[in-house]
């Protein structure tokens, strides 16, 4: 299928999802035709970018009793919530992007949000014709920038031949020192932060109206910042292939922010010495 493929990908509760639905968002203000399809069981993709709007079943689907539920969301873009029943097939996920109803819509922007634990070996869902970009979403915490580390190390395989890293989203921080975190690590690991996004209230608030930023809260910086990032996924020229840090480098930089952390928190430098 024709159209750009931007696979979102990071580990459970690092914001995935709303950053999936608001960069979708973003996109569609901007007149782009963009389809969402969320992997989740949890559906929560599609629910703030369709923004109240009724999820009904893709007619016509024979792969699987259950059928992916769709819906016309915030400026037109196209949601779809696969429930987890395509997750693991492979020849379900290629028929979706076939479909007709996707067939005549012409996406121009695909954005597919992957669910993915590091235990668990990765790949981009079937069907994607074509260059896929991967943008990595991360917070500051340990097991997330984990994730992120591995990811790292699958776009070197043979297997990521195709794909491009996008870039990496560092989500939800609460001030500078998270934010510096997460800007080392990634370039520890010669890669770059695309973008930042700062904890913000509003995102709890745009959850309860099961809406976007953009639509609840249009003029919030937050929303700006997604904007943004929006607008650079459609400019960004192709990034090198960041490298996966071994065992022993990650715990090596692990200490290194600890003490770091421990320092600031109970102001005692290395040696012993008061702040």
């Amino acid at each position: 299928m024709a159209g750009q493929h931007l696979v979102i990908v990071g580990k459970r509760g690092v914001g995935r999802s709303t950053v999936a639905a608001n960069v979708s968002a973003a996109l569609a203000e901007a007149g782009r035709r963009v389809l969402l399809i969320g992997y989740d069981n949890h559906r929560s993709s599609a629910c703030n970018l369709a923004g109240g709007s009724e999820l009904k079943a893709l007619p016509a689907w024979r792969h699987g009793e259950e059928p992916p539920l769709y819906a016309r969301g915030y400026r037109g873009a196209l949601c779809l919530e696969t429930g987890g029943s395509v997750a693991d097939d492979e020849t379900a996920q290629a028929a979706l992007l076939d479909h007709p109803l996707i067939e005549a819509y012409r996406p121009e922007f695909v954005l597919h949000d992957v669910a993915w634990e590091p235990g668990s070996s990765f790949r981009l869902p079937a069907g994607i014709d074509g260059v896929a970009s991967v943008l990595v979403v991360t917070s500051a915490d340990r097991c997330a920038l984990q994730a992120v580390n591995r990811l790292f190390g699958w776009l070197n395989t043979v297997a990521a031949a195709n794909t491009r890293l996008a870039g990496v989203v560092a989500n939800n921080l609460t001030g500078p020192l998270q934010e510096a975190i997460v800007s080392d690590f990634a370039g520890q690991s010669g890669g770059a932060v695309t973008a930042t996004i700062p904890h913000s209230v509003m995102v709890l608030v745009s959850d309860f109206y099961c809406q976007t930023l953009l639509e609840s809260a249009p003029f919030s910086h937050v929303t700006y910042a997604y904007r943004k990032l929006a607008k650079n996924l459609v400019e960004a020229a192709t990034q090198r292939r960041p490298r996966q840090l071994d065992d022993d480098a990650m715990k090596k930089w692990y200490g290194k922010w600890g003490d770091i952390i421990a320092e600031l928190e109970t102001g005692v430098v290395t040696g012993g010495l008061g702040i």
